[in-house]
């Protein structure tokens, strides 16, 4: 089914569409740097007045015709994120307005770089060590539960407020109570071996 009733207006999508998302070829540089309206746009979405980065999220996700995909394609998770959340599409999945077939507009160059590209940055990076190579799987359980307990100790102090999604995909505050339940989760109920790197306080 046609987004517009006008052919006009589908033109004018079209163009629009062409425009500012022509077929991506480049994958070496984040979506917020360079001077394509692409570019420009991405770097709205994080504006500091909300008005412009709204309107900026809105007109890119209508323009990938709101599917999260292209969307996050074009953008990249950490950019889109905010909408997505706004939308309770974080999940993925597509918003509500109806538009015509999507087309194949994946070039070659992108094609060959997708399973090498970060999504939340939107590009190739170059591959990072593993931090844990080599960590047996207790000092993977103590550094996972001393995590929770640095996310606990600044979220008392309001520093941070840590979220989680909700059962429909929306972001949601996460409670002391929350947190409490992650630290007494049976995955966690080992005993905590001594930290390998501390040293002996004085």
């Amino acid at each position: 089914m046609n987004m517009f009733p006008v052919d006009g207006l589908e033109i004018v999508f079209c163009f629009c569409f062409l425009k500012v998302l022509p077929p991506l070829r480049d994958v070496k540089n984040r979506p917020e740097v360079g001077n394509a309206l692409r570019n420009k746009l991405v770097r709205l979405m994080t504006h500091i007045d909300t008005d412009v980065k709204d309107c900026a999220a809105e007109f890119l996700f209508v323009l990938c015709k709101e599917s999260v995909s292209r969307f996050i394609k074009y953008t990249g998770y950490g950019n889109a994120a905010g909408l997505l959340a706004a939308r309770g599409l974080l999940r993925g999945g597509r918003g509500s307005g109806i538009y015509s077939e999507d087309e194949d507009s994946e070039t070659e160059e992108y094609r060959e770089a997708k399973p090498h590209i970060n999504l939340i940055t939107g590009v190739v990076e170059d591959e990072q060590p593993d931090p844990m190579e080599g960590m047996t799987e207790e000092q993977k359980e103590y550094e996972a539960i001393k995590l929770v307990n640095m996310f606990d100790r600044l979220s008392r102090t309001n520093l941070i407020q840590p979220m989680q999604l909700d059962s429909h995909g929306k972001m949601r505050e996460m409670t002391t109570e929350d947190l409490n339940k992650m630290v007494t989760n049976p995955l966690f109920q080992s005993e905590e071996p001594a930290d390998p790197n501390s040293e002996d306080e004085t």
